[in-house]
This record gives C-alpha cells, sequence and structure tokens, in this order.
C-alpha cells in the first residue's frame, strides 16, 4: 500500500502570532466522552476511545505552533486543542477550523502534554525552576507556579490533585487549587538512572509510574506510601497503562510486563524484540504496543501470548491512539498508519510533514497528529 500524498500548499494554515501573546477562552470548557482531555485519554491511561473515525482520512486544516512536540499528545477538550511545545509555549487552537484562539509563553521547555481540569491547565515543564504551573484558560491568568524539579512527563489530575515525577527521582502529589505538596516519594538506595520519566496512571486508589532504575512503583494515591515495587530487568521510559485490574508497561530491553495491579505480582512478560520507548494502549482484550525497530505488536492482555505483529518499518516512538476497531499510529517515517485492531492489517498510510514522535489524538469525528515540523495536523474520517 503507498502512503496517499497531500498537497500542504493547498491545505497549510500559517498562522504567525501578531502583537503580545495570550491565550483566553471565551467560554468555560465542558468536557464529553468524544474528547481526549488528557495523555492517554483516560486516568488509566488506556489510549483507546469509543469515537469512531474511520480511514481513509481528509486532511482539513495544518497549524503551526513555531516548535516540535515532545512525548504527549495534543488534549481537545470541548472543539479546543490545546498543545505544548519545546520551546516552552502553550497554544490554544480551534478543532473545527485550526485557528489560534491564542498562545502564551510559559516556561523553558515542555515535553508531556497538559492536562485539562475544568478551565485550568495543567503543565509540566522542564530547565526551569517554577516547573508545575496552572493557568486559568478564562482568566488568561497563571494561578500559581512551583518549584517540583525538572518534569519530562505529562501531569495526572486526579479528585483535585496532581500527580507527577521528576528526572531526580522524586515523586510529587500535589494540591490542584494551590500548587502546594501534599505529599512526596523518593526513589530509594539509588544514585545512579534513578529518574522518572514515566507518566503516572490511576486506578483504584493507587498511583502507578515507571522508572530508569527499572521498576515499577505502585503508591497509594492518598497517603504516598509504596504499596509495591516490582522490577522489570530494563530501565523504563514508558507510561504504564491499567486494564482489567493489571499494569502493563513496556521497558527499553524490549520487553512488555503484566503486574497484578493489587500486589504487584508478575502475571506475565513478553518479548517485543527490541527498545520500547512508546506506551502501551489497551483495547478489545489487547495490548498494543510500538518498538525501536517499528514493530507494531499485539498481545493478549490475559496471558501475553502474541495476537499479531505488523513491521511499519520505522522507529515508533509513541502510544497508539484506539478508536473503535481501528488503531492510529506513527512513524519517525513520517508516515501515519491506521490498523485493524483485530489483526494487524494495514488500512490506511498517510505521509506527513515531518517524524510522529508524539500519540496522536481521537476526537470528535478527527485525529489529531503532532510532527517535528512544529505542526498539528486534523484529519477527519471518512464516516463524518
Amino acid at each position: 500500500m503507498r502512503p496517499a500524498r497531500i498537497s500542504f500548499i493547498t491545505f497549510f494554515v500559517l498562522l504567525l502570532a501578531a502583537g503580545c501573546s495570550g491565550l483566553r477562552l471565551r467560554d468555560s470548557l465542558t468536557v464529553s466522552e468524544r474528547d481526549w482531555p488528557m495523555f492517554g485519554r483516560v486516568e488509566s491511561r488506556t489510549g483507546a476511545t469509543q469515537e469512531v473515525v474511520t480511514p481513509p482520512l481528509t486532511l482539513q486544516w495544518v497549524h503551526d505552533i513555531t516548535g516540535g512536540v515532545g512525548n504527549g499528545s495534543p488534549i481537545v477538550v470541548d472543539s479546543v486543542i490545546l498543545v505544548a511545545n519545546l520551546r516552552g509555549e502553550l497554544y490554544g487552537i480551534n478543532a473545527n477550523n485550526g485557528k489560534r484562539l491564542g498562545w502564551i509563553d510559559i516556561a523553558e521547555a515542555i515535553q508531556g502534554a497538559p492536562v485539562i481540569d475544568g478551565n485550568t491547565a495543567i503543565v509540566a515543564a522542564t530547565n526551569t525552576r517554577e516547573s508545575l504551573i496552572a493557568f486559568d484558560l478564562v482568566s488568561g491568568k497563571v494561578r500559581w507556579r512551583r518549584p517540583y524539579g525538572d518534569l519530562e512527563v505529562s501531569p495526572l489530575v486526579h479528585h483535585q490533585k496532581i500527580f507527577v515525577g521528576n528526572t531526580a527521582g522524586f515523586f510529587f502529589c500535589v494540591d490542584q487549587a494551590t500548587g502546594d505538596m501534599i505529599w512526596k516519594f523518593e526513589i530509594a538506595d539509588n544514585t545512579h538512572m534513578k529518574g522518572i520519566r514515566s507518566s503516572a496512571a490511576i486506578y483504584a486508589g493507587a498511583v502507578f509510574f515507571g522508572a530508569e532504575d527499572g521498576a515499577v512503583y505502585a503508591l497509594d494515591a492518598e497517603s504516598g506510601n509504596l504499596r509495591w515495587r516490582s522490577e522489570t530487568e530494563g530501565s523504563i521510559a514508558s507510561t504504564p497503562c491499567v486494564s482489567g485490574e493489571t499494569v502493563f508497561i513496556g521497558n527499553l530491553a524490549g520487553k512488555v510486563w503484566a503486574f497484578d495491579a493489587a500486589s504487584g505480582a508478575v502475571r506475565w512478560k513478553a518479548s517485543a524484540g527490541s527498545s520500547i520507548y512508546a506506551s502501551p494502549s489497551v483495547a478489545h482484550g489487547l495490548v498494543y504496543v510500538g518498538t525501536t525497530d517499528g514493530k507494531l505488536v499485539a498481545l493478549h492482555g490475559g496471558t501475553g501470548e502474541t495476537a499479531w505483529e505488523t513491521d511499519l518499518g520505522s522507529v515508533i516512538n509513541s502510544a497508539p491512539a484506539v478508536s473503535g476497531s481501528v488503531l492510529y499510529v506513527g512513524t519517525l517515517k513520517k508516515i501515519l498508519y491506521a490498523l485493524d485492531t483485530a489483526n494487524g492489517a494495514v488500512l490506511m498510510k498517510q505521509e506527513v510533514p515531518g517524524r510522529i514522535k508524539t500519540s496522536p489524538a481521537v476526537a470528535r469525528g478527527h485525529v489529531y497528529v503532532a510532527t517535528d515540523e512544529r505542526l498539528i495536523l486534523s484529519f477527519q474520517g471518512s464516516n463524518q
């Protein structure tokens, strides 16, 4: 199947900032089931939605956000896209037409995705002292900034609490209203490779994350006490996802692990063939994960046995997005793929301008993709 080609000159929407920067929405936001309000879409980070967007896709608009995007994804809530870039800027874009709603220079660099809680965007930053920021989207003002070290993750918000880990190996629970620390957990007995570059997931009162020391941690969300710690035999950059009382995560040794969410007991481990930076996604009883040798692997969630494997020919750095029976994933060869979730058959290959290092977002009949050419692209499904 040859990749579809697009005339980006015809469709290109280039909106340069004029005058002073600023981001302020006219109306309050309302989250619906059709939205993608955080990295992984839900707090358990499964990366799946029942919002069905059927390939082939049609490009609707392209927007230049003047900087590359890190390891998160675009965020879509109530016809508004929020996306942060590696220049430390937060952009608001009209999801329907690609017009810029505003932007603000808020930090030095932002690696992960923001998360929306009500009308507040929570942003985690790196290379800056005050690295955790709450920005009010309606007033257009920063509510608070706090120093929590270098944060290269997508923050998680749950019951007015923010959960985030830093590159020095500290994990924090933060009051969403004030930015004050509620509790702190430190990776112990480790002076080398103890950083946290894995975003957190939450399930049944526990918060889960991986670390560079090769372990998965489960902390009590209320107290910060360690519930369990389990080794994976390889450093972790991937974000865990939780489904069916099981925690799934990949590591740089090329293994996918499944742990009992309550006890941390190993349910199974499976080889994916090469290093895993991408976070897994879960739907239909299968765990979907991409590897650095370009394989998209589907494993049975209960056993770890391989259901199917598809070679996409290039590094997969980001989590797939599951839309009904279709899986969308991008590669560093500048191609957006649509695969059949049941058998891995390629349904679509779409060339895009730039490598895809971030996860797609599926919301309101569209697939939204960020590339390292500073672009946000909106594709509409053929069923819309």
